[in-house]
């Protein structure tokens, strides 16, 4: 890594290359990548690297710091002295928002400052969660607009759509190297690793510990014989302590420490996605792709895009009910073992390769 204090640059050496030069900002951008907007942010960060000069810049409103991307003190509206010179000495001519408050106004507020700090550059921005703005706030926000929104849902894209912002529908990536399917060799061992019975059959979620993930519901497959329910919470947010109370009363296994979540996926047998509310969640959830790079079957509210990105089939089944949701999950339990489709087109290499499609050409 090289950073140089002077210039405000920070970028891997290993991996510049003649081409385009791309910042992606996003807020409180350090590890671990275990939430949504930030595991995106960071994710597509290193594909671009495979192609591009890439200045990665967290705007610290935590304190947290990151040994990963260039620090720069927690800002509002962006702008920033400081931001401003560091993004005008890397000179990029692409950057990449990804806001941890997906597309709120303020978030249009800090892509109009990016657009002013860099005046040659395409700005995208990255909407992870739906928002609908009042009426009176509407006139303002295609004057603050980035040349680019993208959103994984054709609800938001069709929402931004008639607001005249120029938005483009973008879904989520998934490492495919880290997450895989297990032999059964693997599968026997991790279980053993990890303490759980090598005959159950093993629902899993992984995702925030909120009321608004409706994770009660996961409580309900224990009514299915030789069951067994993981819950692996993010370390990065907030935990609902009763809701976690709640549920391990009930008999659901809960995990909250840092593990090695892939390891997780490989040794369950099945993935369930309970979310209902749309503020639970980014519209595409990143857990379903890695369940199913996992080879995992999946069972899922028709939440946000998911609904737009996946066909239901024997691999991937909606339920709209708790009694749907039992149902699904004994079929899965009892039946033969579903094929699971491939998610290799979700491969960040992918999604990149679209963004810079979208951006490059409005160059």
């Amino acid at each position: 890594m090289l950073y140089c204090l002077d210039c405000a640059r920070f970028w891997n050496t290993n991996t510049m290359k003649a081409g385009s030069r791309i910042v992606v900002i996003s807020e409180d951008l350090a590890e671990p990548w275990d939430e949504g907007i930030k595991n995106f942010a960071y994710s597509i960060g290193e594909a671009f690297k495979k192609e591009s000069d890439v200045l990665l810049v967290n705007v610290d409103r935590s304190g947290i710091g990151s040994e990963t991307a260039l620090r720069i003190p927690g800002t509002k509206t962006f702008f920033n002295p400081t931001l401003r010179k560091a993004l005008r000495e890397f000179s990029p001519d692409t950057i990449l928002y990804v806001p941890s408050p997906s597309a709120t106004s303020s978030s249009f507020l800090r892509s109009f400052a990016l657009r002013r700090h860099v005046p040659g550059a395409v700005v995208g921005m990255v909407g992870l969660m739906p928002r609908r703005h009042a009426r009176f706030i509407k006139p303002f926000l295609k004057r603050l607009a980035p040349h680019v929104l993208f959103v994984p849902s054709y609800k938001s894209l069709l929402f931004f759509k008639r607001l005249s912002i120029n938005a483009e529908l973008l879904p989520v990536g998934v490492d495919r190297k880290r997450f895989r399917p297990a032999g059964s060799a693997e599968k026997t061992a991790l279980r053993k690793r990890h303490k759980i019975d090598e005959r159950a059959f093993v629902f899993l979620h992984v995702g925030h510990l909120s009321p608004r993930r409706n994770l009660l519901a996961l409580s309900r497959l224990l009514e299915i014989p030789d069951s067994e329910i993981i819950l692996v919470g993010s370390t990065s947010t907030y935990e609902d302590r009763q809701l976690r109370n709640h549920l391990e009363s009930r008999g659901v296994r809960v995990i909250r420490e840092y593990v090695l979540v892939e390891e997780l996926y490989r040794l369950s047998d099945c993935y369930v996605f309970p979310v209902e509310d749309a503020d639970g969640c980014v519209e595409m959830p990143l857990s379903v792709l890695e369940a199913l790079a996992s080879g995992l079957p999946v069972l899922t509210t028709p939440f946000g895009g998911l609904v737009d990105f996946l066909s239901e089939g024997d691999d991937v089944r909606f339920w709209r009910s708790e009694a749907e949701l039992v149902l699904s999950a004994e079929k899965v339990r009892t039946g033969h073992s579903p094929s699971v489709r491939s998610v290799n087109s979700y491969s960040w290499d992918a999604i990149a390769d679209r963004v810079v499609a979208v951006l490059g050409g409005m160059r």
